[in-house]
């Protein structure tokens, strides 16, 4: 039985079902459920967290955010590149701002940003490790867990269930630098969080350079795991400590 925030009880039968819409997924269960986000949000800055429970939290889109959603939806759910709305125009135009008021912005694209994105997202469907652990694999698989009683969600990019492996495609300005952000942006702790929710054993990333195109992979070590362990500890601690969640 999970139990949101809004003190809703759901079978696990009912609820993953729905968590497949963007709108129950990110909206609903953004107020009423915790994430790895919402972890790492937990550590680096809880009252502003916090606020974001409650919608009072300014929205950051930022063009890093936009283009890491569109390479994704074209590497893993290509089928849904159909319902975006591309505007052959700026984002400052009227034709861009008036369709994102009739739509959203996570539906509406530029066509600039279009040609920029997608040979991106092509290179990953060209390289030959990725496409190993693409290939036959489930994706943007969704589930959710009571941990330590806390209703925590997650979506696994690509599901490798027969091998216990989940994999998580990250974009990045600087892949060079990547092994620095598994520590500073907390990618360890959402590997050791994935890991629980999914019952798996190996969490790797396929990482994307945007500016040089090169992909390349690389699995989570058992220390990195511990690591991340640790911080998603502290960070419940710290949520059941200042919230009423005990």
């Amino acid at each position: 039985m999970i139990k949101t925030f809004d003190n809703k009880e759901w079978e696990l039968d009912d609820i993953v079902p729905k968590m497949y819409g963007d709108d129950f997924y990110y909206n609903y269960l953004g107020k009423n459920a915790l994430s790895s986000s919402s972890f790492k949000a937990i550590l680096n800055d809880l009252p502003k967290f916090l606020e974001s429970l409650t919608g009072q939290a300014e929205e950051n889109k930022s063009q890093a955010l936009r283009d890491g959603k569109l390479i994704h939806l074209k590497v893993l759910e290509p089928e849904r590149m159909q319902d975006l709305t591309i505007i052959d125009s700026t984002k400052g135009s009227k034709l861009y701002k008036d369709a994102v008021l009739r739509l959203s912005s996570d539906e509406v694209y530029t066509q600039r940003e279009l040609n920029r994105c997608m040979p991106l997202a092509d290179n990953v469907r060209k390289d030959f490790d990725a496409y190993c652990l693409m290939d036959e694999a489930t994706m943007e698989t969704p589930t959710i867990k009571m941990v330590q009683g806390l209703p925590v969600r997650g979506k696994a990019d690509i599901l490798r269930k027969d091998e216990n492996h989940i994999i998580d495609l990250k974009t990045t300005a600087d892949s060079s630098r990547f092994e620095m952000s598994i520590e500073n942006y907390g990618y360890d702790l959402q590997g050791a969080l994935y890991l629980h929710l999914f019952d798996c054993t190996r969490f790797s990333f396929i990482v994307l350079d945007k500016i040089t195109g090169s992909v390349t992979t690389r699995e989570l070590t058992n220390k990195e795991l511990k690591n991340g362990q640790a911080k998603l500890q502290e960070a419940i601690e710290i949520f059941k400590r200042n919230t009423k969640a005990k």
